[in-house]
């Protein structure tokens, strides 16, 4: 039940879900397009995923101890979190153990901030669902010049596929970390500029409106009718795809094939999603149809949002 009150009260809780909620998010079958249970790409696997969860969750007890060892709630000394350094710290460890390439970035950049606000909350005393945004507002807006710095150099051990190029603090640039410095660019700024063809920016630079305002109150609804945390994980996936065209797929193939694959997962969401025989074979269609392009029209960005979702879903009192 969505109660809006954080369920849980210390660090181990709070470890026991970040783990959780990745296993989950990689186990939803079936997530069209997506590396899944019963699908594999062909140099990256279901198990370079689980092996990739397990390599990351020393870097979440890290941070996160820290928060619970350093932060002071009368001094809101915000500046002890450093999430750059375990944006760097669990990229490095993910990259380390599995050899199917980046498999959870967009996990490491979803849950580093939402864990944070979930263990300064809990510092706090502040349970409410309220509390919690207004707390993950103000992490990211004081996140740091070096906090970027750190960012690109965990996006860089990735090396991940479909970024783009952008003007200015490209990636790719040689010279863009010297200009972030020399700009003073903040991490809620460097998400600013990216907000238009990344969903993780937008979520950055809006408070996370899409995973906090749609997608949960979304998955809560379905759980609570279905009582199946994979048909409630499955069909919210599909309810995000078919409002947000997926940006990695934008920036893979374009925009015109991300918003046909919207439409498909519109059509499935009129079904009643995987819930119905009808939803769950036109499901398993659009997953061949995507499957068959090789990677090319994965809605990994939508996967990363989801697993957010399912760990808040886990904070704020989903037990199955």
């Amino acid at each position: 039940m969505f109660s809006k009150r954080i369920s849980i009260n210390n660090l181990n809780e709070v470890l026991i879900f970040l783990n959780l909620a990745s296993l989950l998010e990689i186990s939803g079958w079936p997530k069209p397009g997506n590396v899944h249970r019963t699908h594999n790409f062909q140099d990256t696997r279901f198990e370079h995923f689980l092996t990739g969860i397990s390599s990351i969750q020393p870097a979440f007890i890290e941070f996160c101890s820290k928060i619970f060892n350093k932060y002071d709630p009368d001094e809101n000394n915000l500046e002890i979190v450093n999430i750059g350094n375990f944006y760097l710290s669990a990229a490095k460890k993910m990259m380390m153990y599995q050899a199917g390439g980046n498999v959870l970035l967009g996990h490491i950049l979803i849950l580093g901030p939402l864990s944070a606000a979930i263990c300064i909350c809990l510092k706090r005393k502040e349970f409410s669902f309220n509390n919690f945004k207004l707390v993950l507002r103000d992490l990211i807006n004081k996140a740091s010049v070096e906090d970027t710095i750190l960012l690109y150099k965990a996006i860089k051990k990735c090396n991940p596929g479909g970024l783009g190029r952008i003007s200015k603090y490209d990636l790719n640039d040689e010279d863009s970390l010297k200009e972030i410095r020399k700009d003073k660019i903040k991490l809620k700024e460097i998400f600013e500029i990216s907000k238009d063809y990344d969903l993780i920016s937008s979520e950055y630079s809006t408070g996370f409106n899409i995973t906090l305002t749609e997608a949960l109150p979304y998955f809560f609804v379905i759980y609570e009718r279905e009582r199946d945390i994979n048909t409630a994980s499955v069909n919210t996936f599909l309810k995000i795809l078919s409002d947000h065209p997926d940006t990695l797929i934008i920036r893979k193939v374009g925009t015109k094939k991300a918003i046909e694959v919207s439409i498909k997962a519109k059509e499935i969401i009129k079904y009643g999603g995987i819930s119905s025989s009808k939803g769950l074979m036109k499901t398993k269609e659009l997953d061949k149809e995507l499957q068959n392009e090789g990677g090319k029209l994965n809605p990994g960005t939508t996967a990363d949002l989801l697993v957010g979702v399912l760990f808040l879903a886990l904070v704020f009192g989903l037990r199955f």
